[in-house]
């Protein structure tokens, strides 16, 4: 994930427990979760791209050795204090995605990613929330994913959730539903917009972030670029990365649905380290 990426989410940080509704998300994605976890024997999990923490609060409160990295550290700052706030010890630490291998092999083995590393390997790591997209090269995605693979034991599970692709370049939805809320006692809210490069197959991700002031409202816009993420380059990543297994799933519910790659919204992925 580039610099660009990682000054996007630190702009979104702030808000982003505000466009979530974590109760109705882990309501939704918690059953699927446990059961997947449960049916491997999974007790300790890794979050790669934790964000605000919200999946890696709910592990650890369900009863699983759980650590988080990401690499905001404003979204890592979060998952700490809530972390805090809840009296639960949840190693988190600022890394991105493409650091993932030199974290298993040993680079950086001080303070809080030496937290997050006492715990591995790992019997799953989670990348959650159309994190991936982010890495715009097949090379950078086969990376975080063999970085994911160094740090999971023998035959250990992963579990991908990503936005339906192969739907979405062909359907280039532009406008998304806007959430609002209030954040330090001022009304907040979030607009997310995308526009679509056919011929570099590229698609720049756009948030506006409103806030009102006494003046009226404030806007602004931040974009990032996402490279659209198709099932065929992700299973062909996780061949090379050395997985294998892997089983799509139209989204992250229990009974679990199977994928369809024009009407699925989501592409979920679990699959096993070789």
């Amino acid at each position: 994930m580039d610099q660009n990426s990682t000054r996007f989410y630190d702009a979104l940080a702030p808000m982003f427990d505000v466009m979530t509704d974590w109760n109705a998300r882990l309501d939704a994605e918690g059953p699927f979760l446990r059961a997947i976890l449960e049916e491997a024997g999974s007790r300790s999990v890794l979050d790669a791209a934790c964000g605000s923490g919200g999946h890696a609060l709910a592990l650890a409160r369900w009863g699983y050795e759980v650590a988080g990295v990401d690499a905001s550290p404003v979204m890592v700052g979060m998952a700490r204090g809530k972390a805090a706030e809840a009296g639960l010890d949840i190693p988190f630490a600022v890394a991105d995605l493409g650091e993932l291998a030199g974290l298993a092999g040993g680079e950086g083995r001080k303070g809080d990613r030496a937290r997050v590393l006492r715990l591995a390997p790992y019997d799953a790591v989670l990348c959650l929330g159309n994190s991936l997209p982010h890495l715009l090269a097949q090379a950078d995605l086969v990376e975080a994913l063999s970085g994911m693979g160094a740090l999971l034991k023998p035959g250990g599970l992963l579990v991908l959730q990503n936005l339906n692709y192969d739907l979405r370049w062909q359907k280039q939805p532009r406008w998304f539903a806007a959430q609002g809320g209030e954040l330090d006692g001022r009304e907040v809210l979030v607009w997310r917009f995308a526009d679509y490069d056919l011929p570099s197959g590229r698609i720049a991700f756009h948030i506006a972030l409103f806030t009102r002031q006494e003046s009226g409202w404030q806007v602004v816009v931040h974009t990032t670029p996402h490279r659209p993420l198709f099932r065929a380059d992700l299973e062909a990543a996780l061949a090379e990365a050395g997985f294998g297994q892997p089983v799509a799933y139209a989204r992250m519910a229990w009974p679990p649905e199977t994928y369809d790659r024009n009407a699925s919204g989501d592409l979920v992925i679990v699959a096993r380290k070789a």
